[in-house]
């Protein structure tokens, strides 16, 4: 990794960190937009999640943000892989499917119509039938009755059981799901064949949910694959999270084969991606040139981490994806061996990594503000709420960076060793609202808050 001296300063190596954000790495398009048009060359560029996409975007391009802007301001969700329609409407058919079917297995075994005493011998009367609704309706409300109380009192019951319980037994629980599934199905089969009064549609139900039961409790391949039949409903990644991470390979890589692929892997580059490898639970940083320095390995294995130097292009996309995959949302990356997810909930401005490896002057963007914001109101839903705790968890990792800073790096000074750009208040944006019309908005205002913040800590004085 050779010195890149930026233009007009004192620094030789000047390190940009880029966090994630998800939908608010739009933000970062506007610093980098600056930045090119200044021409600032970080001699270092550290990016987690979506600021490892954009950073390796940027350096592909030579420093041009005009093919990433063009992605930014025209793709939305569907395009970049957060897939709520495809997904509603995957689970939405799923269900009408199955409610169908058994709709269709209820009316045919559940009701007294469809029975053997009618096909067989043409028995029945009224007042069979309207004993057998009577029972029906009498049970159901039962059962609702009996739910209503669980939901009420299920803490309780579950503290009831748990000191009850002894050693699990398995295979006798399984054995006694299925003798119970059996005469519960016999019972069924000998009412519905002789046409008596009976609670039909509750019966049937009352079968179909103990087979269903012991099918799943079983240890073979069935037993398996109803289990993941829940799973199946979420597209590409087993399970492992809503979306598979392909939507943003294929961008990555269209950035990549349009720009010089050459920049950003080997001799004379500089890039950092971190990720989180979920078996070993450490940091990994991948570095995009080889044989990264002994004390920059030693000092990130004191800190639980590990370095990685990527061989090729390709390994360097299967980080980027890696590093991008937020947990719960997209499926888990393997780079080189390694299966990896987002880092950013545990490191999301690794401001020492880049001074562990040799960078004597930081440029941080931030994506909220790093003051604390007054909330009178507390998130209204899930993803709101997601997006309320990263940003908690970010600030955290902020203080700590800042805390662990060398004590003569600081924002005073022109130029100041430090230069932060961060919002003047918190974005217009959640992590996963990917709206092309609000990444204009994002990049306009990047723009304006990274010359505001190069100006005051000198960054723009002498450029030419």
């Amino acid at each position: 990794m050779s010195d890149a001296a930026a233009r007009g300063l004192p620094f030789r190596r000047p390190a940009l960190v880029l966090p994630g954000g998800g939908a608010l790495g739009a933000y970062e398009i506007g610093v980098l937009r600056v930045l090119g048009a200044e021409r600032l060359v970080p001699w270092l560029v550290v990016g987690v999640s979506i600021g490892a996409i954009n950073a390796v975007g940027w350096l592909a391009a030579g420093r041009d943000t005009a093919a990433m802007e063009r992605v930014w301001r025209s793709a939305g969700g569907e395009a970049l892989g957060v897939q709520w329609v495809s997904l509603a409407l995957r689970v939405t058919g799923a269900l009408t499917a199955l409610l169908a079917f058994l709709e269709l297995v209820l009316t045919l075994t559940g009701s007294r119509e469809f029975s053997g005493a009618q096909w067989l011998w043409r028995s029945g009367s009224a007042s069979t039938d309207l004993i057998t609704v009577q029972l029906d309706l009498v049970l159901w409300i039962v059962s609702g009755l009996a739910g209503l109380l669980l939901v009420l009192f299920a803490r309780r019951l579950a503290q009831a059981l748990e000191r009850r319980a002894g050693e699990p037994e398995p295979e006798r629980a399984r054995q006694r799901l299925k003798l119970a599934a059996l005469a519960a199905a016999a019972v069924h089969a000998l009412v519905w064949i002789m046409g008596w009064p009976w609670p039909y549609r509750f019966s049937a139900w009352i079968v179909l949910l103990l087979g269903f039961a012991w099918l799943v409790s079983t240890p073979g391949v069935l037993g398996r694959s109803l289990k993941g039949l829940a799973v199946g409903l979420m597209p590409d990644t087993g399970g492992r999270g809503l979306w598979g991470g392909r939507a943003r390979r294929r961008i990555v890589a269209r950035w990549m084969e349009a720009g010089e692929p050459d920049r950003l892997v080997g001799q004379g580059t500089g890039l950092v991606v971190t990720a989180l490898e979920i078996g070993s639970g450490r940091l990994v940083h991948f570095t995009s040139w080889p044989d990264p320095d002994p004390a920059f390995v030693a000092r990130m294995a004191e800190e639980q981490a590990e370095v990685v130097a990527l061989r090729d292009t390709e390994q360097l996309l299967d980080a980027v994806v890696a590093s991008s995959a937020i947990p719960g949302v997209f499926q888990p990356e393997t780079v080189a061996g390694r299966t990896c997810v987002d880092a950013g909930g545990f490191s999301n401005q690794p401001m020492h990594v880049a001074i562990a490896a040799g960078a004597d002057a930081l440029l941080v963007v931030l994506l909220s503000p790093s003051h604390m914001s007054a909330r009178t109101e507390p998130p209204g839903d899930l993803l709101s709420l997601g997006g309320r705790l990263l940003e908690l968890m970010n600030r955290r990792d902020l203080q700590t960076e800042l805390r662990n800073l060398p004590h003569d790096w600081s924002r005073e000074g022109s130029p100041a060793r430090m230069c932060v750009v961060e919002p003047r208040e918190p974005l217009p944006a959640t992590w996963l609202a990917f709206d092309p019309a609000r990444a204009g908005e994002l990049i306009a205002l990047g723009e304006r808050d990274a010359r505001e913040a190069l100006a005051r800590a000198g960054w723009l004085a002498g450029v030419s």
